[in-house]
C-alpha cells in the first residue's frame, strides 16, 4: 500500500512556520526624507546586531531561503535581512518577478564567500551583473536565465569587473532574451574554465569560433572547450559539418541534447562515437502530427540508421537516453544501452532494430531476465505489446512510469502485474489516454505493498473524476501520503492531497 504519511520533524515545522510568516518577521523601513524603502547597504550596525536569522547556522539561514515559496509574491518582505558574509549558496525566489524589489536588496560586498548565485526569473539587470563581478570572487555557478533586463552589456560588464571569475566560474546560465551571440562570445573568450554555458546562441557561436581559429593563416588553432553539458541548437537550419565541428571541439562532453532540425542526418551522428564515458544523450525530435501518431517526425534523423550505430559504441556508458517523439526498437537499446537509469520513447517498431533476428529472440526468451537493473525512470507506451510492457515495468528499481497511449495496460494487465509481485518501487503513476485501464484495475496498486505516492490520470477515457475522489477517500481515511490529480476533456485539472489541509 502507499507510504503512510510520515510525522512531520521539528525541523519542518520551523521551516514551514517561517515561510507562512515572513512577511510580518520584517518589513523594510521607509527612509523619512523620500518614504522608500531602505536596501540592505542602509541597514545600520545596530539593526544587523538585532536580526536573529544573522545568528543562526548558515546551512540552515540557506535552507530558509531555498524554501522560499517560488511563486508567491512577497511584497512586504526584504529579502535582504536574510543575507549574511557567509553564504556559500543563494537561491533568489521568485518574489523578484513580481514586485518593485531588484539589485539593491542584494548587498554582494558582504557575499565574497558565495559559490552558488541562482536569480533565475527575476527582475536584475546588467548593474547587478557589475556587482557580482566586482565583489563575488569565488562564484562557481551562476544562473540568471530567463532574466529579460539583462543584456549583452551585462556580460561585458561582469567580465570587466573580475579577473578571478576568469578561472573559476564553472557554470554560466544566461538564457536571456536580450544576451546575443556577441554575449555569448564574450563569455565563452573570457571565462575559460566553463564546463557548461546556457544560451540559445551557443552552437553557432562554437561554430564561428572554431572556424575563424582554423583560418588563422600564420599558425591554424585546435580548439578545445573544458564542457560536460551542451544543448545543440542552431539558429536555423544545420550546414554540413558543423554537427562534428562542434562536438569535436568538446572532447569531454558527458550530457548532449541534441534539437533536430532541417540539415541534421544520421551519418552527422556518428561523430558522437568520439565521447568517452557518455553519460546522458537526449535527442528532441519533432513532435508527431496530431492524431497521426504512426508518421515518425525526427526528421533527416532515424533510429536504425542513425541512432543505434551510435548506441552500440557509447550505449554501455549511458545512464540517461531520452528520444522523445522518436520511433525505437527496444531491444537495440535493452543490449547496447544495459546501464540505463532513465529511458524515454514514445514508439516501439521492431522492424527498426540494429539486432538480427536471432539476437532478438534470445533477448525475449531469456526467462527472469531483468532487461535494465538500474531503471528508475520510464516513459513509453504507444504500440508496446504486454510482454514488452511487462518487461519493462518489471525493472526492479522502477520508482516513476509515464505511460502514454498504450492499449497493453488494462485491468488484467495491473491484476497480473500485482500478483508477480512487481512495481515495489514504484512512487508516481502518470497515465495519458490509456483507454483500457478502470478503477478496477489501478486499484490493485492501493492495496498491495508499494511506495506509491502520486497518481497522475490525464484524459484516461474509464478513469472519472468520482474514482480519484474515492481514491482520495480511501488515503485519508488511512492516512497515507498520496497526491492525486485528474484530466479530462470536460474539466479542468482536479487535484487532490491526501496530506496536505490545502487538499480540502
Amino acid at each position: 500500500m502507499p507510504e503512510v504519511s510520515p510525522v512531520c520533524s521539528l525541523y519542518s515545522q520551523c521551516l514551514c512556520v517561517i515561510q507562512d510568516n515572513l512577511e510580518h518577521i520584517y518589513r523594510p523601513t521607509p527612509k523619512p526624507e523620500t518614504g522608500s524603502s531602505c536596501s540592505i547597504s542602509e541597514t545600520t550596525e545596530g539593526e544587523s546586531d538585532n536580526n536573529s536569522f544573522h545568528k543562526i547556522p548558515t546551512i540552515l539561514l540557506e535552507e530558509i531561503i531555498c524554501s522560499f515559496p517560488r511563486e508567491k509574491k512577497l511584497k512586504n518582505f526584504n529579502i535582504g535581512f536574510l543575507i549574511t558574509p557567509e553564504l556559500k549558496k543563494l537561491i533568489i525566489p521568485n518574489l523578484c518577478r513580481y514586485s518593485n524589489y531588484n539589485e539593491q536588496y542584494l548587498n554582494f560586498r558582504r557575499l565574497e564567500k558565495l559559490q552558488v548565485l541562482v536569480m533565475q526569473k527575476t527582475n536584475v539587470g546588467d548593474s547587478c551583473l557589475k556587482i557580482i563581478g566586482t565583489w563575488c570572487k569565488n562564484l562557481r555557478v551562476l544562473d540568471v536565465n530567463y532574466c529579460s533586463r539583462v543584456t549583452d552589456t551585462g556580460i561585458e560588464w561582469l567580465i570587466l569587473q573580475s579577473s578571478e571569475l576568469r578561472s573559476t566560474l564553472r557554470q554560466l546560465l544566461i538564457l536571456c532574451r536580450f544576451v546575443t551571440k556577441k554575449g555569448t562570445k564574450m563569455a565563452l573568450h573570457h571565462f575559460s574554465a566553463l564546463q557548461v554555458i546556457e544560451n540559445r546562441n551557443i552552437f553557432d557561436v562554437l561554430v564561428e569560433v572554431v572556424k575563424s581559429a582554423a583560418r588563422v593563416q600564420s599558425r591554424p588553432q585546435i580548439i578545445k572547450f573544458p564542457f560536460l553539458r551542451l544543448k545543440i541548437r542552431p539558429a536555423g537550419l544545420y550546414r554540413k559539418g558543423n554537427f562534428g565541428l562542434v562536438v569535436g571541439c568538446c572532447p569531454g562532453l558527458l550530457d548532449l541534447t541534441i534539437v533536430v532540425k532541417k540539415g541534421l542526418t544520421d551519418s552527422d551522428l556518428f561523430c558522437l562515437t568520439n565521447l568517452k564515458n557518455f553519460r546522458l544523450l537526449r535527442i528532441l525530435g519533432l513532435k508527431p502530427i496530431l492524431g497521426d501518431l504512426n508518421r515518425s517526425r525526427g526528421d533527416e534523423i532515424t533510429f536504425d540508421m542513425g541512432i543505434a550505430p551510435v548506441l552500440k559504441v557509447v550505449g554501455n556508458s549511458l545512464k540517461v537516453l531520452d528520444l522523445l517523439h522518436f520511433e525505437v526498437d527496444i531491444w537495440t537499446i535493452v543490449k547496447f544501452c544495459p546501464n540505463l537509469t532513465s529511458l524515454i520513447f514514445e514508439k516501439h517498431c521492431e522492424s527498426l532494430s540494429a539486432l538480427s533476428e536471432n539476437e532478438v529472440i534470445q533477448l525475449r526468451n531469456e526467462k527472469g531476465r531483468v532487461i535494465f537493473g538500474d531503471l528508475k525512470i520510464l516513459e513509453c507506451g504507444f504500440n508496446l505489446s504486454n510482454d514488452i510492457l511487462f518487461a519493462l515495468l518489471s525493472c526492479p528499481l522502477l520508482e516513476e512510469v509515464d505511460i502514454s497511449y498504450c492499449n497493453a495496460l488494462t485491468d488484467e494487465f495491473l491484476q497480473e502485474a500485482m500478483k508477480n509481485g512487481i512495481l515495489k518501487n514504484l512512487q508516481v503513476l502518470y497515465l495519458i489516454r490509456c483507454n483500457l485501464v478502470t478503477k478496477q484495475g489501478l486499484d490493485a496498486l492501493l492495496i498491495n505493498g508499494n511506495r506509491l505516492a502520486e497518481i497522475i490520470c490525464s484524459f484516461c477515457e474509464k478513469v472519472t473524476l468520482r474514482n480519484v475522489y474515492d481514491w482520495y477517500k480511501i488515503a485519508r481515511r488511512n492516512n497515507w501520503e498520496l497526491f492525486l490529480e485528474f484530466e479530462n476533456d470536460e474539466t479542468e485539472r482536479t487535484t487532490y492531497a491526501s496530506y496536505s489541509s490545502a487538499s480540502y
